[in-house]
């Protein structure tokens, strides 16, 4: 049994309250809080549970719907995951109605000659995206920062190979990661896109990652990189499948701190507002084959209903190990 088939690994031990409760007290232990956690936690229990179990059911719905309707079904159901991880960092979420907008926007209507993979998104400063980024990622002051798709699709490690057979470019390098995830090899033709000698890199990559907390090495025509420990830091220079290959950008724009699950949430959304309210060049999307964004947008929604869950909930094992 391939790992693919395990993205929804512990979500059974939440179908009961008294283990969901148990669950959210233990989170809860760690908070700096003047509340009972145990009132905290029974309170939170059932939406807690309503909110995976919604969850699950847009993704279970996605695998027998249209491709055309599965953005809008993967959006909400990540959403509703999310909310499931901010209860576990934040009991009183949400606290104010600013907390339910979506946090980010899209030009409201497509010019002609519409690209997706040219569209931008640009993140505003109430709402959800900067709230359980900065919750849940610790990324702080994205207010007013646009992303384009085709940047967006390139953090999506499982892409990197589609880039390669479309473009001829792959914007990330695959890289050899030992069993503890700790220790990682790649070649050092990572240099000649990024302009850069081996010492200017090893400086960039330590500017990246916690200086302290990193050993990075040039020997022969490989570079050598061990953490110390593993972190968010580091989850932002290296890029896992869920097969477990592992990757590193080749662009400067790559190294840009955001999380894989920012990234899955970007896309989903403008693809969910571009399904509801761009029919036309939807329905020209699923048709004419015009353009390089049909390949990408089919091959990512693929990707995302197995990995969006599979990284929330990984989430959410280890905030209970924590």
């Amino acid at each position: 049994m391939g790992r693919l088939l395990h993205e929804w690994k512990g979500f059974d031990q939440f179908l009961s309250a008294s283990s969901t409760q148990r669950y959210l007290k233990k989170c809860y232990e760690k908070l700096d809080t003047s509340m009972s956690i145990d009132e905290l936690s029974y309170r939170n229990c059932y939406s807690f549970i309503y909110y995976l179990t919604h969850g699950k059911r847009h993704f279970d719905l996605c695998q027998h719907s249209p491709l055309e309707l599965q953005p809008v079904l993967l959006y909400y159901g990540m959403v509703q995951l999310i909310k499931c991880c901010l209860l576990t960092v934040d009991p009183l979420y949400p606290e104010s109605t600013a907390l339910l907008a979506h946090g980010v926007t899209t030009r409201k209507r497509k010019k002609q000659n519409y690209l997706f993979l040219q569209d931008e998104i640009k993140v505003q400063r109430n709402g959800l995206f900067p709230y359980f980024s900065e919750q849940l990622f610790q990324m702080e002051q994205l207010e007013g920062d646009k992303f384009q798709m085709k940047d967006l699709f390139s953090y999506v490690p499982e892409l990197n190979e589609l880039s390669r057979q479309i473009s001829g470019k792959e914007p990330l390098l695959e890289v050899e990661m030992d069993r503890n995830g700790k220790l990682f090899t790649f070649e050092d033709k990572v240099l000649d896109p990024l302009h850069m000698t081996a010492s200017r890199f090893i400086q960039f990559l330590k500017q990246q990652a916690l200086p302290n907390e990193v050993d990075i090495r040039h020997e022969g025509s490989f570079f050598t990189l061990e953490m110390k420990e593993i972190n968010n830091k580091y989850r932002q220079l290296f890029r896992l499948t869920l097969d477990d290959k592992c990757y590193i950008p080749v662009t400067r724009d790559g190294y840009k701190p955001l999380h894989e699950v920012m990234v899955h949430y970007l896309l989903l959304y403008n693809l969910s507002m571009i399904c509801r309210y761009e029919t036309e060049w939807w329905g020209d999307l699923f048709h004419t084959f015009s353009s390089n964004d049909y390949p990408y947008i089919s091959r990512f929604l693929s990707i995302s209903r197995l990995k969006v869950p599979h990284m929330l909930m990984t989430y959410l094992e280890e905030k209970g190990m924590g």
